[in-house]
Parts: structure tokens; sequence; C-alpha cells
């Protein structure tokens, strides 16, 4: 298993690269950043290289944590989206964006909540 934790880390370090690149460009000129996905995707790698050791073993621990990851994330996500109604409502006009950007913001938090929860339960447990 110790293969798999360096090739995350590996692919983590390569995403968050490139996440930087493409979103540097668009932040510097002003516009919705576009690669909320790879960063998404960074934090995942990220957290599966530490969660590698820990999902090694099919056991009754690495199940609770994935179980407990993704129970949490749902809560954490409706908070989430609650948030984002408040700041999208048309009559407050806080927040002005696509569609498109909207679900992309919303499965880019989603990936990055449910990781970074499995990480937080497989320290506590």
């Amino acid at each position: 298993m110790k293969n798999s934790k360096v090739i995350f880390l590996i692919l983590g370090v390569i995403m968050f690269l490139n996440a930087l690149v493409v979103n540097w460009a668009y932040i510097s000129s002003g516009k919705f950043p576009e690669g909320l996905m790879l960063i998404a995707i960074t934090i995942m790698s990220f957290c599966l290289s530490y969660l590698s050791d820990h999902f090694a073993a099919k056991d009754e621990r690495a199940q609770k944590i994935r179980e407990r990851g993704i129970y949490v994330s749902y809560f954490w996500m409706l908070g989430i989206i609650f948030g984002l109604l408040l700041l999208i409502n048309p009559y407050l006009g806080i927040i002005n964006i696509s569609a498109y950007h909207l679900l992309t913001l919303i499965v880019s938090l989603y990936i990055t909540v449910v990781f970074l929860n499995m990480v937080y339960y497989a320290r506590k447990y």
C-alpha cells in the first residue's frame, strides 16, 4: 500500500501545480476561476494519500470512516447549499454567477468536504 500512497502524493502535487496555473490565469484577468474542479481533485489526491493506509485493511474501522465521512458530508452540504442560496438570492444580489459556475462550485465543494471528513474521522478513530 506504500506504493499507492506515493502515487496519490505525486498526482496531488501535479494537480496542485496545474490548478495554480489554470486558476491564476482566470483570477488575474478578473474572471470566475474555471479550475475549481482541479483544486477539488488536488485535495482528494492528498486525502487519498493519507487515507490509503487506513483503507488498506478492509476492516470495520475503514468502513466506519467511509460511512461517517459521507454521512456528515450530507449535512455539511445542506449548510453550504443553504448559504449559497442566501448569497445568490436574486433579491439580495450579493453574488451573481451562472448556473454552470454554481454547479461547478457545488460539486467541487462536495468532493472536498467528503474527503476532508474522511481524513478527520480517520484521525479521530
